[in-house]
């Protein structure tokens, strides 16, 4: 941030200005940071320094090039935005055949999980290709909608040669952890010529 800018003594937490800027809180919400961001140049910095990493983040996502556990809410957006997007559901526990087509601009992994009073859900992800697991803490997810969503990365996707990647999912509260679901992506090239 941008050190020159005075401290905010009742900053915005980031993850509101995040909500605000994807057009994801409520009226009221809305209101509330508009008001805040009118009389604070330092969370007004905070919420600049979000858009800036948003427009790098938005062209690594377009491009197909990172994987992310995203909200149902994104992907529809996507899909009204003109994407072409391979969605594969899957149930708790199961898996599927899959494979990205030449036309495809994006493949969603929809998992079938058990959300109720989760506050806070992790992911290990496992590959064939890696030959390690790979933990992702806190990831985006609606309860109400119970699933979750997987985007691999749709240029990596096309490169890879057959392989597998288990997902387990894991609530964590103050008690530990608890394992939700496993689910399992057999991907395959698209065939060519």
């Amino acid at each position: 941030m941008n050190d020159t800018v005075a401290a905010c003594r009742h900053p915005v937490p980031i993850e509101t200005l995040l909500a605000y800027w994807l057009g994801e809180t409520d009226e009221a919400a809305t209101a509330a940071v508009d008001e805040h961001l009118l009389g604070c140049d330092a969370c007004g910095a905070r919420l600049d320094e979000i858009v800036a990493l948003g427009g790098g983040v938005r062209a690594a996502v377009t491009a197909g090039l990172v994987s992310l556990f995203v909200t149902p809410d994104f992907v529809e957006r996507l899909a009204a935005g003109g994407w072409r997007i391979r969605t594969e559901r899957i149930a708790r526990d199961g898996g599927v055949h899959c494979t990205i087509a030449p036309d495809d601009d994006a493949v969603a992994g929809r998992f079938e999980v058990p959300l109720a009073g989760v506050t806070r859900l992790d992911a290990i992800v496992e590959s064939t290709l890696v030959g390690h697991a790979e933990r992702l803490e806190d990831l985006p997810f609606d309860a109400s909608r119970q699933e979750v969503v997987f985007m691999p990365s749709a240029a990596q996707l096309r490169r890879d040669p057959a392989h597998r990647v288990k997902v387990r999912l894991l609530a964590v509260d103050a008690a530990g952890e608890r394992v939700l679901g496993e689910y399992r992506f057999d991907h395959r090239p698209w065939p060519t010529g």
